[in-house]
């Protein structure tokens, strides 16, 4: 029976956020050096925080997304409620998934790189617009993309349930390219639709430049994704895979491969259930967590925390966003 990774931490070599293990073909390639050396650097970091609880506070679901439109809870929407979070992040927010009530922020409106973030888009489109029994024939491009890889070949055959599984528990950067041109038929024309809809969303300080995060020249804020978070939680698909520990990827001509969620706050905060991770040397540390409690979910973003914490920061802060909006009185929040 293999251990669920809440009780192994997920294992003590689980790497983080956008570093993930290597398809050996590429290892053996010239761009191995540079990247080894990166992962190794971070590796030390993701196995200081492992076995670190950072918080106290239990997961949702539903329709189809619309435009969604947050609002300041205010001063007058607090009950008993501590101080107000010193936080690290440069910029963060916490909101109510349901309502878009904002219990708290710093610069949230703050444009910055977001780095495997944009995957939640990605997923989104995917999940509004495919089948997730069709089957996808994995291009060159797409098997090629840089790490994070979850091992895909030219040629090969898998289904775009497997593909998300891939891209939001391992954070695969092929896998995400796969399915942006399984959707579209070019990362592109994928790309447009991206943009297309965070228009819709009224995502008015985002611009997304590739549908992995790899490309720095695009950029978001904690507010828009706050609300692309919102929106893709009321897909219950999208929910089911962000709050699963494991997938189990199995392929014809080689043995089955069990791929971990790499989200490692899922499984040091109670309620907390997903939903993304991303690290780029840009972007910093970035994290969208949401975490259910009484009835009530809520989202908490924070984006660009230093690499030397070893996402302590990140996580600690996620940690005081969260415990700060539940310890605000709901009646006052109606």
């Amino acid at each position: 029976m293999v251990p669920s990774p809440r009780a192994t931490d997920r294992h003590a070599f689980r790497l983080p956020a956008n570093m993930d293990g290597f398809d050996p073909a590429f290892a053996a390639g010239p761009k191995a050096a540079g990247s080894l050396l990166l992962v190794g650097l971070l590796l030390a970091g993701t196995l200081a925080v492992v076995r670190t609880p950072v918080g106290s506070a239990k997961t949702v679901g539903t329709s189809r997304a619309g435009r969604f439109r947050m609002h300041d809870a205010g001063p007058t929407a607090t009950g008993r409620v501590g101080r107000r979070p010193r936080l690290v992040s440069p910029s963060a927010i916490a909101v109510d998934a349901e309502t878009g009530r904002v219990f708290i922020g710093n610069q949230p409106d703050r444009r910055m790189p977001v780095a495997s973030l944009v995957k939640i888009m990605t997923a989104l489109l995917v999940l509004e617009h495919g089948d997730l029994s069709a089957t996808v024939v994995v291009s060159r491009r797409a098997a090629s993309t840089p790490p994070v890889s979850i091992g895909l070949r030219p040629g090969q055959r898998i289904s775009v349930r497997a593909l998300l599984y891939g891209m939001l528990l391992r954070s695969g950067n092929d896998a995400a390219m796969a399915l942006a041109e399984h959707v579209s038929g070019s990362m592109s024309s994928f790309v447009t639709l991206m943009n297309e809809r965070a228009n819709q969303l009224g995502l008015s300080h985002t611009r997304f430049a590739d549908p992995a995060g790899l490309d720095d020249r695009g950029y978001g804020t904690a507010r828009d994704l706050a609300t692309l978070t919102r929106a893709a939680l009321q897909v219950p698909a999208f929910t089911a895979i962000v709050n699963t520990d494991r997938f189990v990827l199995r392929d014809g001509r080689r043995r089955a491969r069990t791929l971990w969620n790499i989200d490692l706050f899922r499984g040091q905060y109670q309620g907390a259930f997903g939903v993304k991770t991303g690290f780029t040397t840009r972007a910093g540390q970035c994290l969208v967590a949401a975490a259910r409690r009484n009835g009530r979910t809520l989202i908490a973003v924070v984006l660009g925390d230093s690499p030397a914490s070893h996402w302590q920061d990140a996580f600690g802060d996620a940690a005081r966003l969260l415990d700060y909006g539940f310890a605000m009185s709901p009646s006052r929040l109606s």
